[in-house]
């Protein structure tokens, strides 16, 4: 008789750490990591162990959710621990932002618009032969990071990179860009770097499953990696998951809606991806897409900008098994707030990953991928990793637009002449958005004024933005997603809307506003299947 294989069981999470924070791509690009370490995530530690009640409180508090509140109600020798830790082992990276904030200091004392090379000999040492100084036009002086360089370094360590397993249910998770995992007990802990194929051999092992032989194989690359093993062995089951997915047929394009910005595009050949998030398969909650309803081979995610519910390691790791190709945005190439996600993920285990551009277009089975001109959401920064998409295939068309915010109808106007008309269009209408220190508050040299912050957000369109670009392009269908709504989303985002939260009363109004026009329009949540075929548009 055959023995059983051995699958992973639905409901066991990856959650993807970096010295014990849940990693997103600014603690992998070394340059943002050195300025979030010394801004965010020491400072957070120190006051949470000065005064653990008041980070408690204020962490349950409805009014202050997202803020810089630890949410640990254990043992606070164990944050201290993991203090002293974090500060003996990031000395380096350290000494790396303190050299950054005095380069900056040197470019505004000396930098008055002559030349720049007497500056390098008084660079501090660290800095040296990793940065290039110059000039914009208007001679203000800043300072370019040589990212390849940077990551061959001491101040890349991928020994600080480890995945928790852990089973998870339906109930809040911590919201991760200020708790770190302090106990270490709630999970298996995998000591082995993101690049590791032991994460593709586990994840795969969650739908093809594995012989005796190949478990104990496995068995033996996590005991090495440091696994609790009395522990892991309750992670499988002998019980296979159901495999959910089936082609579309050949005259259709379909679109799956897996929570936030996750769509699975596909058509006969061809799986597209983007920004991959999905919910795990508790036996609870909403009804989603999950692992089981993915294809074999996912031929391209497309990300759509760098910020951490788009760019989701927990997602991906699980996932890079089946794809292929990631396409990616460029980067401004060397500053500080906007590291290169091509660099980032390679340096994780991608093998292929494709920049695109602003109106580039990049040829697949049955059509086309063009970039498109994203504004907004990044708080008047100069950021260029950040694109809209239109997929164009076998005569369809379906244009993501994520979080864009029309912020000048003008650009968008232009756009409609040079990109054809699209069946649907996905909108994000996140538009109150969180101010800009929530993000890039650690990456500045000086504090922003109070006003400033709270006018630059990373906010979306509102109802009258979203609506020029809709009646711009007069698509037959327009869908609101990207809004962080999914309840196995808000460790991501902190979002919990009301009634009357202002996303849901602007997107209401979208929403009403297409159906007058005719239009299938709707916000999406949970899970949706839209299928195009000819001049249909079938939602289920």
């Amino acid at each position: 008789m055959t023995a059983a294989l051995r699958y992973l069981k639905p409901q066991i999470a990856f959650e993807p750490l970096i010295c014990r924070w849940y990693a997103w791509p600014f603690l992998v690009s070394p340059g943002t990591f050195a300025m979030v370490v010394k801004n965010r995530l020491i400072p957070l530690l120190e006051s949470f162990i000065d005064d653990p009640d008041f980070h408690r409180e204020s962490a349950k508090d409805p009014a202050l959710r997202g803020g810089s509140f630890v949410d640990f109600s254990g043992d606070v020798a164990l944050a201290e621990a993991l203090l002293e830790q974090l500060t003996s082992s990031t000395r380096k990276q350290m000494e790396f932002a303190d050299a950054l904030l005095m380069a900056n200091d040197l470019l505004i004392r000396d930098g008055n618009g002559t030349s720049l090379e007497g500056l390098y000999d008084k660079l501090p040492k660290a800095l040296r032969g990793f940065i290039e100084l110059g000039y914009d036009l208007n001679n203000h002086g800043s300072v370019r990071l040589i990212e390849p360089l940077l990551y061959g370094s001491e101040f890349y360590n991928p020994g600080f990179q480890q995945v928790l397993l852990r089973n998870i249910g339906e109930e809040e998770r911590a919201f991760v860009l200020v708790t770190p995992l302090i106990d270490t007990t709630a999970g298996v802990l995998l000591n082995d770097a993101f690049a590791s194929s032991l994460y593709d051999e586990l994840a795969r092992s969650r739908e093809h499953g594995l012989d005796g032989v190949a478990f104990d194989r496995l068995c033996s690359r996590l005991s090495e990696s440091g696994a609790d093993m009395s522990r892991v062995k309750d992670f499988f089951t002998d019980v296979p998951q159901i495999k959910r997915h089936t082609p579309c047929s050949d005259d259709e394009l379909r679109v799956r809606y897996f929570g936030h910005a996750s769509l699975l595009i596909e058509a006969p050949g061809l799986a597209i991806l983007t920004d991959p998030s999905l919910g795990y398969e508790t036996g609870g909650g909403i009804a989603r897409y999950s692992f089981p309803d993915l294809p074999d081979t996912i031929d391209y995610v497309l990300i759509t900008h760098n910020h951490q519910d788009h760019v989701m390691f927990e997602a991906l790791l699980q996932l890079r098994y089946k794809i292929k190709t990631i396409v990616v945005p460029k980067s401004n190439g060397g500053t500080i707030q906007d590291p290169s996600l091509r660099l980032v993920l390679e340096q994780i285990g991608f093998e292929s990953v494709i920049e695109l551009d602003e109106l580039q277009t990049m040829k697949v089975a049955g059509g086309t991928i063009t970039g498109l001109p994203f504004l907004g959401e990044h708080c008047d920064l100069h950021i260029r990793s950040k694109l809209g998409f239109q997929i164009d295939v076998h005569g369809h068309r379906v244009m993501c637009l994520a979080d864009s915010n029309n912020l000048d109808p003008a650009m968008y106007a232009h756009l409609a002449k040079v990109v054809k008309q699209p069946d649907v269009v996905f909108i994000g209408m996140e538009c109150t958005g969180g101010p800009m220190s929530w993000l890039y508050g650690d990456l500045l040299p000086r504090r922003l004024r109070r006003e400033h912050d709270q006018s630059r957000r990373l906010n979306g369109s509102d109802f009258e933005r979203a609506r020029k670009i809709i009646d711009l392009f007069e698509p037959r269908a327009v869908l609101v997603y990207a809004m962080g709504a999914e309840p196995w989303f808000t460790h991501i985002t902190s979002i919990k809307y009301t009634a009357e939260s202002a996303p849901i009363v602007e997107s209401d109004k979208l929403v009403a506003h297409c159906a007058a026009k005719g239009m299938v329009a709707e916000r999406l949540y949970g899970k949706r299947e839209i299928r195009l075929r000819g001049d249909i548009i079938d939602m289920q």
